[in-house]
């Protein structure tokens, strides 16, 4: 097989890089959310639980399975986001997909480092958030880019990317007012520094919200690019 021929192969399958990595993500955050018992015998809620919470070894009976989620999720991400960035073609798509690699192993690292184990498991995030938001910013910029007559990707999934992005600036915003007023950087992801959990919990909360918008727009190019006649 020449270079030409894998090229060509590869940017016929790695949509379903994609869509498969997301499915796999949700499954096991749904899985894990479930059979999620906390530390006062609450269940697990979006609106007052962050996304690591189900990956906690010891709290979360199912974390085995979010953890190995994320792992594989991640693992898939990478080519996912390198035939992205090459069938794009444009420099935009190419930073968006350099950020995009970064994200993906940072998610693997998510896994491999789960909340129990704080200090490395807040890097990984953090990192994840903040490569995230560069990703989407910039593929959403090389959708807007593409000339009008040669289009890949539909102008609208940018409407979910631009919801991601309120969403990561937004998270960002709160996260680094906590981190610049409290000595212990860890503070921003332990709920433990709660006396009492809020029954809604906003910096929680906008994590869930640049999740899925992130998943939904990961689905969307993944079906556009693989056919729009699958897409209504």
């Amino acid at each position: 097989m020449t270079d030409a021929t894998f090229l060509q192969s590869f940017l016929q399958v790695y949509p379903h890089f994609g869509w498969i990595g997301s499915l796999i993500i949700l499954t096991g955050c749904l899985v894990s959310a479930v059979a999620y018992t906390g530390k006062a015998d609450e269940r697990y809620s979006i609106l007052n639980h962050f996304i690591s919470e189900l990956g906690e070894i010891g709290i979360s009976r199912s974390a085995a399975v979010f953890n190995t989620a994320m792992v594989i999720g991640g693992i898939l991400f990478i080519p996912y986001m390198v035939g992205l960035g090459l069938t794009i073609g444009s420099w935009w798509a190419i930073i968006g997909m350099s950020a995009g690699l970064l994200a993906a192993v940072s998610s693997i690292l998510v896994g491999i480092f789960s909340m129990d184990r704080l200090t490395p498991h807040r890097r990984a995030a953090m990192t994840f958030f903040r490569s995230g938001l560069v990703t989407v910013v910039f593929f959403t910029i090389a959708v807007f880019a593409q000339p009008a007559g040669h289009r890949t990707i539909p102008l609208v999934v940018n409407m979910f990317g631009i919801i991601a992005i309120i969403s990561y600036a937004a998270f960002l915003a709160i996260v680094g007012r906590k981190m610049d007023t409290n000595n212990q950087p860890n503070y921003i992801l332990d709920p433990s520094v709660m006396p009492e959990r809020p029954k809604f919990w906003r910096t929680a909360f906008l994590e869930w919200m640049l999740f899925f918008s992130t998943i939904a727009w990961f689905l969307l190019v993944s079906l556009f690019v693989l056919g729009p006649q699958i897409v209504v």
